[in-house]
């Protein structure tokens, strides 16, 4: 009832907030059909999310070109950003470049930071980290969130300036201080930084695993032999990846060694993808369990080898150091499910075989006793149930 009533107040609040969307657009439009700038550019931006009118990146596009063209840092900025994602018109990073270009020498803070990201991974522009701290830097110093977060990366990792931990930590707290969420995620306000998505998630994650365990500890909960087992570890596993995400949003930052993000990333995701696995391989029928674990190891095989392709491939080694936590969250999630998969079908394998290697010696005698001679007497009604001795 608590969250039936909480869903009814959040579909009264969307419902109307998006009231107050459509009235503020009448509002911006009647201002824009005037040739207000402003208004045009956030009309534009109205119609660019879909926020009181329907989504549609070409009147977007349309109202940002009519408030550029009157001089506007925002609607050039805006222009820049639908050139450089393709949104209505192809994509174009020398084109988006350009507007950013016009924007930023009005003093626009996010065209300055656009400017930045596009030398930093070379769009529009040959790849020059110096440049691109230098446009970082000129945002960072306006107070712009982003650009700050942006420069703390650039000291943190040694580009375009030499590696400087503490000049790091400056910029990320000052972003983090901006309310910027991944500033904060770095730095130990992890509290602040967790989305409600994982909240809830997380939360999702802990009722699940802690049900899963209280049936398999209950006499009566359904589970038999193996399959409560393999329940119950499957549980603990999940509530430890529960508990190591929780602790690491508590005390992994950004000066914790890399090498210890790095196998605290690897044994969470283990432990995750190993209770998959598990719970897995007793959701499934018996006949048709061998089988499905079969294809799924390929399957993980596959985009283990795939995953460290790609990210070589994609961020040319260099610019691997980044994706590292990412690589390790994934690769430890594949390798836990991939290892408990090999490992319950060839226990699966091991009790078929033994199975069936005991068959005929329960069956052996069993002839021989069917050809015994009758006895010459007639046995009692009430033995006639139980088998010969």
């Amino acid at each position: 009832m608590i969250c039936a009533a909480a869903i009814a107040w959040q579909a009264h609040k969307a419902k109307a907030t998006e009231q107050q969307f459509v009235e503020a657009a009448k509002v911006c439009r009647a201002r824009a059909d005037q040739g207000d700038a402003k208004a045009e550019s956030e009309l534009a931006y109205m119609y660019s999310h879909g926020r009181g009118v329907p989504q549609n990146f070409d009147e977007a596009f349309r109202w940002r070109r009519k408030a550029a063209d009157q001089g506007y840092a925002n609607g050039e900025d805006g222009l820049g950003y639908m050139y450089l994602y393709g949104q209505s018109v192809p994509q174009d990073y020398a084109e988006a470049l350009r507007w950013y270009r016009k924007a930023a020498d009005q003093g626009d803070a996010n065209g300055q930071n656009a400017i930045a990201l596009m030398y930093e991974y070379g769009q529009g522009a040959p790849q020059d980290y110096a440049e691109a701290l230098r446009w970082f830097r000129k945002a960072a110093d306006q107070g712009n969130a982003k650009a700050q977060y942006n420069l703390g990366e650039m000291y943190y990792y040694g580009r375009g300036v030499p590696q400087d931990l503490v000049e790091a930590v400056h910029w990320y707290q000052k972003a983090a201080d901006q309310g910027d969420e991944y500033a904060q995620r770095v730095l130990h306000i992890k509290w602040k930084g967790m989305s409600t998505t994982i909240k809830i998630s997380l939360l999702v994650a802990l009722l699940g695993f802690s049900l899963f365990l209280v049936g398999s500890l209950t006499p009566s909960g359904g589970l038999r032999g193996r399959n409560k087992r393999i329940t119950g570890l499957a549980a603990l596993l999940g509530l430890s990846w529960v508990a190591l995400d929780l602790l690491g949003f508590r005390y992994i930052g950004i000066l914790t060694p890399m090498l210890a993000i790095a196998a605290f990333q690897f044994v969470k995701s283990l432990a995750g993808g190993t209770s998959v696995a598990l719970l897995l391989s007793i959701a499934l029928p018996n006949n048709l369990w061998p089988r499905v674990a079969k294809i799924l190891l390929g399957l993980n095989g596959a985009l283990v080898i795939g995953l460290e392709l790609f990210v070589i491939v994609v961020f040319r080694l260099r610019h691997l150091v980044p994706p590292l936590r990412s690589l390790l969250l994934i690769n430890g999630l594949l390798l836990g499910i991939l290892t408990s998969l090999a490992v319950v079908l060839w226990l699966t394998n091991r009790n078929r075989e033994g199975n069936t290697t005991d068959v005929p010696e329960l069956q052996t005698p069993v002839p021989e006793v069917a050809q015994q001679p009758a006895p010459s007497f007639t046995p009692p009604i009430a033995k006639s149930s139980n088998p010969p001795s």
